[in-house]
């Protein structure tokens, strides 16, 4: 039987977006002002998600990392997705794949 693999890549603005309007949504610290500067999955648990962030505080710049889940990061993804109008299937499986600096959202459907 034929199976739907689905994927999504998004830019570091989009998925700082995203991440920003979920934590805005679900009332949590929202992540600093910045530009995200790179997105990788931990080096010990391939579960975190470490965020570069470059900030600039008091003409001083400085980066800051901060770790998601992997399933916070497909949930924002998700999110980001629905309020730019892009269809999601439900039945389907749904996670984040980091390949080469790019973020995906991969939804495979059997």
């Amino acid at each position: 039987m034929p199976r739907e693999d689905r994927r999504i890549i998004f830019d570091n603005q989009e998925v700082y977006k995203a991440i920003f309007a979920i934590c805005m949504q679900k009332q949590m610290q929202t992540p600093p002002a910045g530009i995200l500067k790179g997105i990788r999955t931990g080096d010990d648990d391939k579960e975190i998600v470490i965020l570069d962030v470059m900030t600039n505080k008091e003409a001083e710049e400085s980066e800051t990392k901060i770790e998601y889940k992997q399933d916070f990061i497909a949930a924002a993804l998700m999110l980001y997705c629905r309020g730019l109008g892009i269809p999601l299937p439900k039945s389907a499986q749904k996670g984040v794949v980091i390949k080469d600096g790019e973020v995906m959202l991969r939804m495979v459907k059997d």
